[in-house]
């Protein structure tokens, strides 16, 4: 035991004893009476002694223990004042006044960006800390649509690591090669299936990278000269960003009880996690030959989809939806059942650090109280560096999203309830929308996604958001959903069919596309509904697609090259997927069939490449006919998928990092276990310490708080003894 340091320690330092602690273990923490007492001082040794000056004894862990010998011990109030008189009662009865108190402070921001970065202007973290090495680049000369690349050393930053089988390594397309700069490009992230040589030390000058899937093809567009980024990153989170078995809080020479919190010498996991659990394959995966959903590497983060409300729509209600706005700024709900897959972002790993507290901070911006204070949702922020949004007001890359956007009354809380547990519906789990900053032409905010502050996780709900975040997508840009509508035949096509597609009430469609350019890709993500209206053949109807002006990424590269040509995305050609079912229902990822309507924008096309203008200028209508003529639509046509039996090659859900940054305030809620100790004027005058004189000055040294039973559960000490006068009131405190 050491001594109460005066200069810095508070005026009142209090602990729980052990019994304090095995009462809580037991459920039956509660106190009852109080004594106070001057057991560290002696009023006869020196005369004329300022007493104030004596040193205390911190209070004991073990004040009092009754496990038994040899740990037992009992250290009460040796010397307690008397109620009243010098005799008889010494315990009062303390007055509880508990309060709840939040805190907060600044996590900062965590993530493979610098911050301050801007859309168009990002920089990556390109130092050991983050990848294995950022020192090569590829010459994009050779990017034919093959699966292997040369990589070439490139000197950036002191790095010491090597590229290794199962590493990702992230392609930045700029055409120039700079070290961390990261403009409007495509940025694709692959798997190294192979590698040569097999081992090379930090200063071997190329290898031969066997990838998961073919790089783009540049053969049409490139000049010569052209370099792209390559960053190579650790296969999983142990052991690079993250230690196998957990730091200790202490030093590894010192085990000090006292302060178990110091972890000066700790380093935080400096990134985020993402998984994204698939409940259904993509359109176009066929089971009996490729790998399905339940083969992703995510798979075991269903639970959580489940739990969150974004699976089987029986299990809950959800005071908001789940939507997003089609690109006529209409808003399409997406019900739990058709949620094909999340993406949850998240920070687990083996830090004992609290690094994000208890919560993050959710308090809201008051407009008529502005301030700029820590703990306001406004400083949360997700920004995603390598996302061109296809809901962007402008057309460089990246984006960031808010709880509280700015200039905006939305930050609300919203609840998922139990239908099978009404006790946890008061209120239920608690999240907030996540908003970008580009309002539609009606002042509408697109959301993403979903924060969940008591759980400090984000999912990301918005499926083309996803689709841009998975590496086997193949591309770091969103597509915009259609309006879909009914059409009777022959309107715009007189010499089509005059019976339609739709015949009978019970008919529905869902409909999606995909375009293919330099980079063959994902098909768009968010699948169209339409139902039909037709009751039979003689008022049949045919389905008409529009698009708006939401494709502000997809560019027509010139020849001869010029560096922006590697800006955004390209097209050379398009297909619309759709499938025809006779009841309402999920499509199947084996039922989609694919028609091309390339020659439908040839006239519009700029030097071969598909253009918005094109896109949003025609009016796409599927018939029979077209569906009759149509071709089964196979995923892997487009992007190499693994087959059954090789689940080391990268899929869906193979995602373990999340690729941008997070930044949020953090809060947590103390529970102050407050009793005020009061004492009257003609109350507790007298202490039962032999060597104190009647009608003479004393002093209170401690205060014990005690159970129904008398044993002592929190003992507290002064800094300094304290002279007894008059009416005094002590409040003993105790955080939870």
């Amino acid at each position: 035991m050491s001594y109460i340091i005066k200069n810095t320690a508070g005026l009142i330092n209090t602990r729980l004893t052990d019994v304090g602690r095995r009462n809580i273990s037991q459920g039956n923490f509660s106190i009852s009476y109080f004594q106070i007492g001057d057991s560290e001082v002696n009023y006869t040794a020196v005369t004329s002694y300022n007493q104030t000056n004596n040193n205390i004894l911190m209070p004991a862990f073990n004040a009092q223990n009754d496990t038994g010998s040899p740990q037992s011990n009992k250290q009460n109030i040796k010397y307690p004042y008397y109620v009243s008189g010098q005799q008889g009662n010494t315990y009062g009865i303390p007055f509880m006044d508990s309060v709840i108190q939040e805190v907060y402070n600044s996590a900062g921001s965590k993530g493979f960006f610098q911050t301050g970065g801007t859309p168009g202007n990002w920089v990556v973290q390109n130092s050991s800390a983050y990848t294995v090495t950022s020192n090569y680049v590829v010459d994009m000369n050779t990017l034919s649509g093959q699966t292997t690349v040369d990589i070439e050393l490139d000197y950036c930053t002191p790095t010491s690591g090597t590229p290794a089988i199962n590493d990702f390594v992230t392609l930045i397309l700029d055409g120039v090669g700079y070290c961390n700069d990261v403009t409007t490009v495509p940025v694709l992230t692959y798997k190294i299936q192979g590698i040569s040589p097999s081992t090379g030390t930090t200063g071997t000058t190329g290898y031969t990278l066997t990838l998961d899937r073919a790089v783009p093809n540049y053969t049409n567009i490139t000049g010569g000269g052209e370099l792209c980024r390559a960053l190579i990153y650790p296969p999983s989170m142990v052991p690079f960003y993250d230690s196998v078995t957990p730091e200790p809080y202490w030093q590894t020479d010192t085990l000090n009880f006292e302060s178990p919190c110091d972890v000066v010498n700790r380093e935080n996991t400096l990134v985020w996690n993402m998984n994204i659990p698939w409940s259904v394959s993509p359109a176009g995966v066929f089971s009996s030959t490729y790998e399905n959903y339940t083969k992703y590497g995510s798979v075991s983060y269903i639970g959580t989809k489940e739990y969150l409300g974004y699976q089987e729509p029986s299990g809950q209600t959800d005071t908001s939806r789940v939507y997003y706005y089609n690109s006529f700024d209409e808003q399409i709900v997406v019900r739990p059942e058709a949620q094909k897959a999340i993406a949850i972002i998240h920070y687990t790993n083996q830090d004992i650090d609290n690094v994000y507290g208890e919560k993050f901070s959710t308090v809201p911006y008051d407009p008529q109280n502005p301030t700029d204070d820590t703990g306001l949702a406004r400083h949360f922020k997700l920004t995603i560096p390598t996302l061109m949004w296809h809901k962007s007001s402008g057309n460089t890359m990246g984006e960031t999203f808010w709880i509280d956007p700015p200039g905006y009354d939305l930050c609300t809380p919203y609840y998922i309830k139990s239908t099978k547990n009404i006790d946890m519906n008061d209120p239920g789990i608690r999240y907030f929308h996540l908003w970008d900053l580009n309002p539609d032409d009606n002042g509408n905010l697109n959301r993403i996604g979903k924060v969940f502050p008591d759980q400090e996780i984000i999912v990301v709900d918005d499926e083309e958001v996803i689709a841009a975040m998975s590496y086997k997508s193949n591309r770091n840009w969103t597509l915009p959903a259609p309006r879909l509508s009914l059409l009777t035949p022959n309107t715009c096509d007189t010499n089509s069919s005059a019976v339609g597609i739709f015949t009978g009430s019970n008919q529905s469609m869902w409909f999606t596309y995909i375009l293919t350019g330099e980079t063959a890709s994902l098909h768009c993500n968010y699948y169209s509904f339409i139902r039909s209206t037709a009751k039979s053949a003689n008022d049949s109807q045919n389905v008409a697609v529009r698009f708006g002006p939401e494709f502000q990424f997809l560019t027509q590269p010139v020849s001869p090259y010029v560096p922006t040509d590697y800006t955004g995305y390209t097209a050379t050609s398009m297909k619309l997927l759709c499938q025809v079912m006779n009841a309402d229902g999920q499509p199947s990822p084996t039922g989609w069939r694919e028609i091309d309507v390339t020659d439908q924008l040839t006239s519009s096309m700029v030097n071969g490449y598909i253009t918005m203008s094109g896109i949003t200028g025609t009016t796409f209508q599927i018939t029979q006919a077209d569906y009759d003529a149509s071709t089964v639509y196979n995923l892997a046509d487009y992007i190499d998928i693994p087959l059954n039996g090789y689940p080391n090659q990268l899929n869906f859900g193979d995602e373990y990092f999340f690729y941008g940054n997070l930044e949020t305030d953090i809060s947590a809620t103390i529970y102050e276990m407050k009793y005020l100790v009061t004492l009257g004027r003609n109350q507790f005058t007298n202490t039962s310490n032999p060597t104190w004189t009647s009608g003479t000055t004393s002093y209170v040294t401690e205060i014990g708080l005690y159970d129904s039973n008398k044993d002592l559960i929190v003992i507290s000490k002064l800094q300094s003894p304290e002279l007894r006068q008059g009416i005094q009131q002590y409040v003993v405190k105790l955080d939870f």
